[in-house]
This record gives C-alpha cells, sequence and structure tokens, in this order.
C-alpha cells in the first residue's frame, strides 16, 4: 500500500479570510512536510471558474513543489484534456518530468463539470471522443520522434518536441470510477484512479468495479500486474475518533456543500458508507485494509478539504506517518513508478 497527499484546492476566502496565496503556500508545506515523512506521492487537482478548485494550472505549482523536494513524486489529478490543447499538454509535463528528476504521474481526464465545459466555451457531448484523440497526440509527442496526425479533432503535420520526459515510460491514469467506464479503460490498457463515493455506495460495490475492470483489462491482453488504482479519500487522523470527527467534520460538509455534484451527502452517508479515512490510526488502518482487500493500491489522502486549518492537516499528516504507514510496511507493495 502507497499513501500520497491530494488537494483539489478549495478556497473560501470570504467565508474564511484565507487568500488564495495563503493556501497555495499551506499546500507547498504540507507537500514538503509529506516528502520528508516518506509519503510517496501528492496530487494537485485542476479546476476552473469556481472556489471548489483554485488551481487552474498544476504544473507551475509542481515545479516550484519540485523544486523544495527530494522524493516525493508529483501527480495531477487531473488534466482535463477537451480543454487543452494536446501537443502544450505533452510540453508542459515533459519539461515539468525533467525540472522533477523524474517524479511526474500524470492523471487525466475528459471532464465532469458544466460550468468548465461552458467556461472554455467546449462541448461536452463527444467529450469522450475528443479525450482520446488528444491522449493518441500526447503519447506520439512523448516519444521524440518526429510526427503527424489526422485525428477528427486535432490535426498536425511534421511535429517534433525538442523536450520529452525523462522517464522512458510516465505514469499515466485515466479518471473513471464507474463500472462502464472503467472496464472500457481497462480494455485500452490504461489504469484508473478515482474518488469512491462519486461512483459507489460501499466498498464492496468498488471492489466489484475494480476486479471488473481488471478482468476486461486482463481480456484485452494487457498484463494485470502493472495495474495500479489509486483512490482518493477524505482524511483525518487523531489520536481518538473522538477528535477527528470534532475537528473534521464541518470541513468535510463544507466541502461537499460546495461540491458541483453530490451535494446531497452529508458527513454521516459516507461515513456509513465507509467512505472516509476520520478516526483514530486503529480506525483508519481497519479500514484502509478493506480498501487492500478491494483492490485498492495506493491511497490519495484527501486532507486539506473545506477549509481545515493548515496546522490541523500537518498534525495529521505526521500521525499517520507514525502510526498508520508502519502497519502497512509488511504487505506487498508497489510503488508507482
Amino acid at each position: 500500500m502507497e499513501f500520497g497527499l491530494f488537494t483539489v484546492f478549495d478556497n473560501y476566502k470570504e467565508d474564511l479570510g484565507r487568500s488564495h496565496e495563503q493556501l497555495f503556500n499551506e499546500v507547498l508545506d504540507q507537500t514538503v512536510l509529506a516528502d520528508k515523512l516518506g509519503y510517496s506521492s501528492v496530487w494537485f487537482a485542476e479546476h476552473h471558474f469556481s472556489e471548489y478548485g483554485i488551481l487552474t494550472t498544476p504544473p507551475l505549482l509542481l515545479a516550484v513543489a519540485a523544486e523544495r523536494t527530494k522524493n516525493i513524486r508529483l501527480g495531477v489529478s487531473i488534466v482535463t484534456l477537451p480543454f487543452k490543447n494536446p501537443i502544450q499538454v505533452a510540453e508542459d509535463y515533459a519539461l515539468l518530468d525533467v525540472l522533477s528528476n523524474g517524479r511526474v504521474n500524470l492523471g487525466m481526464g475528459s471532464g465532469y463539470l458544466p460550468h468548465e465545459f461552458s467556461g472554455f466555451n467546449v462541448d461536452g457531448k463527444d467529450k469522450a471522443l475528443r479525450f482520446n484523440d488528444a491522449l493518441a497526440v500526447i503519447e506520439k509527442a512523448w516519444t521524440g520522434e518526429r510526427f503527424s496526425h489526422e485525428g477528427d479533432y486535432y490535426q498536425y503535420s511534421d511535429v517534433k518536441l525538442e523536450v520529452i520526459p525523462k522517464q522512458k515510460e510516465v505514469p499515466l491514469w485515466i479518471g473513471a470510477l464507474s463500472d462502464r467506464g472503467s472496464s472500457f479503460v481497462g480494455k485500452m490498457g490504461y489504469n484508473i484512479m478515482g474518488v469512491p463515493y462519486v461512483a459507489s455506495s460501499s466498498i464492496e460495490e468498488l471492489g466489484g468495479i475494480i476486479a471488473n475492470y481488471k478482468k476486461n483489462y486482463k481480456e484485452a491482453g494487457h498484463d494485470v500486474s502493472k495495474v495500479k488504482v489509486p483512490l482518493a479519500l477524505h482524511t483525518f487522523v487523531a489520536e481518538t475518533r473522538e477528535e477527528a470527527e470534532r475537528i473534521s467534520k464541518k470541513h468535510v460538509n463544507l466541502y461537499l456543500d460546495t461540491r458541483q455534484y453530490g451535494r446531497s451527502a452529508q458527513f454521516e452517508d459516507l461515513e456509513a458508507r465507509e467512505q472516509l479515512l476520520i478516526g483514530s490510526p486503529e480506525d483508519v488502518i481497519a479500514r484502509i485494509k478493506k480498501y487492500q482487500e478491494a483492490g485498492c493500491e495506493h491511497i490519495m489522502m484527501l486532507m486539506n478539504f473545506g477549509g481545515i486549518p493548515h496546522e490541523e492537516v500537518m498534525k495529521s499528516l505526521e500521525l499517520i506517518a507514525k502510526k498508520v504507514m508502519p502497519a502497512f510496511e509488511n504487505s506487498e507493495k508497489k510503488v508507482l513508478v
């Protein structure tokens, strides 16, 4: 089991009195601490036009994080390809991979928020087809060879990138956790990632989705040993369950209330469905083991949510490293490289 830190960058500066600049600096401090504590990865979300997610250009902030850290892998979850020129995506993340000495994890998706499609003046009806075309361009560009591309959405003639990723193969994930979507991604031979409560109502249901994804992956002729499934879960650990819930509950609910979908859920709903990692170290260890049995190899710990104070996030990071992560040191380890 691998452990990562995931930030959506939801910020409510009018209500919290926390500037966007302050949040960016807090997340960088948390990233530096996570690196020192042995977390395997950090993941930054990309969003637009809403306080739900204020980081519009993850590679800029990840480049700063690369300069301040040594070992932690630098992930984005996710780049919404239909909003981008795929050549620019290929160039930006190739450069980040070079600057970070080969530490990029790249999550990509087709998008799901109507206001973002509207803001970019992009029709979302054909987003999956547009995504597939863009992904094909990125993979051609990263070979370092001169190429041309004649797709339905993107056309390029005689193009060659001067800067390509340092990694021979940049780890790629596609944001998909529904049964239908993940099955399709499995047939394509890519890894999936996502937020469990968006697509499932229990760990058992999630396990079935992951199993079906792996079945489609294997039946399509891909090597199932290469599958790595990171899942994002709201996480907060304190010495006791009562303390953890007292500190985090209102922040979970603020986050849920300001999401652009799934607003009906509240803390109690997610806890009843075992879709939170909030409690004492023992509580969280027991729940992570359930996700491990369901096929999850990596927990993306969403800790900076709903305006939860920076100092509380830092304490939770340290407690997890001290009392949660050691419980999984003897389990089979699959590193995201």
